[in-house]
């Protein structure tokens, strides 16, 4: 979970080097429902601030009241009327989640009403806002570690230190997140790191709640995960001085950022990727896009598609932007490629990807055309546009030993004079 001491410097000071870019504007609206660890020095609060001055802006609500568990009752937001109807009253890009400190420490409390409380609050969640993300907040350990005893009747084994305790917090929440497909705020872990690191004191006189540097780092993570941007560069200080803001805002962008996939963090968001091959005048799109059921394609010339891989033919010479949009039901990303057009083809191009398809090897080097039966010559080329193979097509047939593995295109001429066919099709190892 952890990334080594090597990886953290090296991480840090790439960090170090790199100026914050602005970017877009974002707004985000938040739930927060925890207890105290939230509500000390008014952690929502000053994860608006840090967004006001980026230029983003964080509408948010919240539920914090003192000693709150996810299902312990009566003192359970699982079952809280304000806590369920407030997830209810707004279109949340977020709701946050924060357990009592103790219990994700005590097995038999996690077991029986984190895990169960978790349950109920994301159903809630996603039942009345199906496109929002749950986000765990992951507390921190006690100053010094030791026996933690949420009753006297429920208490933890002996933590050595901090970091002992951490370790427990960090699982639980982990094995909440990755059961509920939720995302995870490290504030604890970047409380490990700053700890470890420079030895600063980042809890009150208590040895459990944040001081105000405490909570400025778990802001930093709650910006960096609700608007995927860095905390580095931001002007907020929450009166906290400049050297230590730094490093502060840098621990939170290292433990964010430098091991996102560890807090399921963006791992719903679709990412658009293609890349494109040009034959004269046809474009073949190869599409690699992730977490993705719909695609919207845009030629540049006006036309459109909403295939998955769409063949299209331009009429006129030129430079085209192509763009592609790729969504889930929830969310969309964009990418465009600039291709260019040098030639026309002989005008009789036809797209038949229906119709006519290519299939093969039969007999380790036979192959042959459904919906063609007549008589051409192949080419096969790969997404760079290399020839891979030509060849004479005989009643819809030819042979071909592949030179290579992977995606590439067809493009047959038929010798008839009907017309001309486009495909795909990928090669593997005999």
């Amino acid at each position: 979970m952890i990334l080594s001491r090597r990886s953290l410097i090296a991480i840090i000071f790439l960090v170090s080097l790199s100026s914050y870019s602005q970017g877009q504007a974002i707004c985000r609206k938040a739930l927060f429902l925890g207890n105290s660890y939230t509500y000390a020095n008014d952690i929502p609060g000053l994860t608006a601030a840090l967004a006001n001055s980026s230029g983003d802006s964080l509408y948010f609500d919240s539920n914090t009241p003192g000693g709150y568990t996810f299902g312990w009752q009566p003192v359970a937001h699982s079952t809280n009327t304000a806590s369920l109807a407030k997830i209810r009253e707004n279109d949340w890009d977020f709701v946050i989640l924060q357990e009592q400190s103790q219990i994700p420490a005590i097995p038999i409390l996690r077991d029986s009403c984190m895990f169960p409380g978790a349950i109920v609050l994301s159903d809630s969640a996603r039942s009345a806002l199906p496109c929002a993300r749950v986000l765990y907040f992951l507390t921190w350990g006690r100053r010094f570690g030791g026996v933690q005893c949420f009753t006297s009747n429920y208490c933890s084994t002996a933590f050595a230190d901090f970091g002992q305790m951490q370790d427990s917090l960090t699982m639980s929440y982990k094995v909440v997140a990755d059961s509920l497909s939720g995302w995870i705020a490290p504030a604890g872990e970047a409380w490990r790191f700053v700890i470890n690191q420079y030895g600063m004191v980042l809890h009150d006189a208590d040895n459990s709640h944040p001081n105000i540097k405490g909570s400025y780092l778990s802001a930093c993570v709650f910006y960096d995960c609700i608007f995927g941007k860095h905390a580095t560069g931001l002007s907020f200080t929450a009166g906290i001085q400049a050297d230590t803001v730094l490093l502060l805002q840098q621990a939170a962008d290292l433990i964010v950022f430098g091991n996102a996939s560890a807090w399921n963090l963006w791992n719903d968001t679709p990412t658009a990727l293609f890349t494109t091959q040009v034959n004269l005048d046809t474009l073949f799109t190869h599409n690699t896009s992730t977490k993705s059921s719909e695609w919207a394609w845009d030629f540049g010339d006006g036309a459109t598609s909403t295939d998955f891989e769409p063949i299209h033919v331009y009429q006129q010479p030129g430079s085209y932007t192509v763009t592609l949009q790729a969504c889930n039901s929830c969310r969309c990303d964009t990418s465009s490629a600039i291709v260019s057009i040098l030639y026309l083809g002989t005008g009789n191009l036809q797209n038949h990807k229906d119709q006519v398809r290519l299939i093969g090897p039969e007999n380790r080097e036979n192959y042959r055309f459904t919906g063609f039966s007549g008589d051409g010559r192949i080419e096969l080329f790969d997404m760079t546009g290399k020839i891979m193979f030509q060849g004479p097509v005989r009643s819809g047939r030819f042979s071909m030993i592949p030179v290579s593995t992977g995606v590439c295109f067809w493009y047959l001429h038929d010798t008839a004079g009907n017309k001309n066919q486009i495909g795909k099709i990928l090669l593997s190892e005999q």
